[in-house]
């Protein structure tokens, strides 16, 4: 199995990765624009970016509405969609084979030629608002919000990607318009044609609906210092009957091999029901129902995140033996050679989607500057040894550089 990606620049001087595979009975279409919600100006734009996403899909110059613009790709069986990240934001669209055009076509019109339509503003934003309600009811997620100010505290990062209600609830046409004016050229656009097309149709369809030229210096991210954070622990109170817990640490940047080391650590401790995490945590001393872990990627520094749902009187014993996890699993060769299989069965079965394939490039463009292969990807995969396992959890994760934060019931009590 090849599955590399082939570079190519279009006419407008964008860069088109194409991957080209003639038996998948699919093709995805995506571009990578590079800005996101760490380059909004607080507060007055906070939350603009993905806000900027939501309105792209109210309604274009060919396509008026948002049914007429899904209707496009979903009266053939495709589906598009679009997501916001710190750094990144992401058009996509998956179709069936021979309906590539469509894909480009109605990406070019979300990004070139979204009207904005005034009357839609207020309702949409209220669907944010709503979105905004819906995280803040989710324990986990919400939890995930506060850690996120908590371990970056003043940094970019730390800033909430859907923004505020006051802010969301004040955008108008003209604050759309200026941060599209900003960061939406081709100087920070990436191409990718995933599936069976080739890599000259893929060019072809890039040349025709995106011909503009640059206008703008492309957008460079300026690394910050994350402030140094005194605190270890930091709690909030709601009305549950559980103790969310998140256990956070700062790591490398997305380029670093930390990063890859990590994220093999990640599935070493909770690759799934049959690994450490879960088996020892919850199946053996049932000290909660839901935990798992994972490493978070941005460009000058990302985290380590487990997640614990655990009994509040039990919660010390739960952070216990997690910690008991991560300490004996580092140096476990047969854990690392357990994941390895398993990192390159679920490389495979990804291979078989042309949407999984678009997202982990476009994750791989925004850290790496490029797409990985599929040999490429089980090199590094087959190349990881235990030691550099040790190495990085013993560089980043020592007990003392992790910071927690819970989210309590209303009569918890630390002690």
């Amino acid at each position: 199995m090849e599955y590399n990606f082939i570079k190519t620049t279009t006419k407008s001087g964008v860069t088109l990765w194409t991957l080209s595979a003639p038996h998948f009975n699919s093709v995805s279409i995506g571009v990578v624009v590079r800005c996101g919600t760490r380059d909004e100006m607080w507060p007055k734009e906070a939350g603009i970016a993905h806000a900027l996403e939501h309105m792209h899909f109210q309604g274009t110059e060919s396509f008026p509405n948002s049914l007429k613009l899904s209707e496009y790709v979903e009266e053939i069986g495709g589906r598009m969609n679009a997501s916001t990240g710190r750094e990144k934001t992401f058009y996509y669209s998956r179709v069936p084979v021979g309906y590539a055009e469509r894909a480009v076509h109605v990406i070019s019109e979300q990004i070139k030629k979204s009207v904005f339509p005034e009357e839609k503003i207020p309702v949409e934003m209220k669907n944010i608002v709503q979105e905004m309600n819906r995280r803040n009811d989710d324990p986990p997620r919400y939890l995930g919000k506060l850690a996120m100010e908590f371990i970056y505290k003043n940094h970019p990062l730390s800033k909430d990607g859907l923004g505020t209600e006051e802010s969301v609830s004040s955008f108008k046409r003209e604050d759309f318009l200026n941060f599209k004016k900003r960061y939406y050229d081709p100087s920070n656009y990436v191409f990718l044609a995933v599936g069976n097309i080739t890599e000259k149709e893929a060019l072809e369809l890039f040349d025709k609906y995106f011909e503009e030229k640059s206008k703008i210096e492309p957008n460079i991210i300026k690394n910050e210092a994350v402030p140094a954070q005194t605190k270890k622990i930091l709690i909030e109170k709601k009305d549950l009957n559980q103790l969310h817990i998140r256990m956070n640490a700062l790591i490398g940047a997305g380029k670093d091999k930390s990063s890859l080391y990590l994220d093999f650590f990640v599935g070493m401790i909770s690759g799934g029901m049959s690994f450490p995490l879960f088996q020892e945590v919850r199946d053996k001393r049932g000290l909660c129902y839901s935990i798992g872990s994972s490493i978070v990627e941005f460009s000058d520094v990302g985290f380590f995140d487990i997640y614990i749902g655990t009994d509040h009187k039990r919660y010390k014993e739960a952070i216990s033996a997690t910690l008991e996890v991560m300490e004996k699993s580092k140096s476990d060769v047969n854990l690392l050679n357990k994941v390895k299989n398993l990192m390159i069965g679920r490389l495979l079965l990804a291979h078989e989607n042309t949407s999984n394939i678009i997202h982990a490039a476009a994750g791989d463009i925004t850290f790496l500057g490029y797409p990985r292969g599929f040999q490429e990807v089980k090199k590094e995969i087959e190349e990881v040894t235990i030691d550099n396992i040790k190495q990085a959890v013993d560089i980043y994760l020592k007990p003392e550089q992790i910071l927690t934060t819970m989210l309590a019931p209303k009569d918890f009590i630390a002690d």
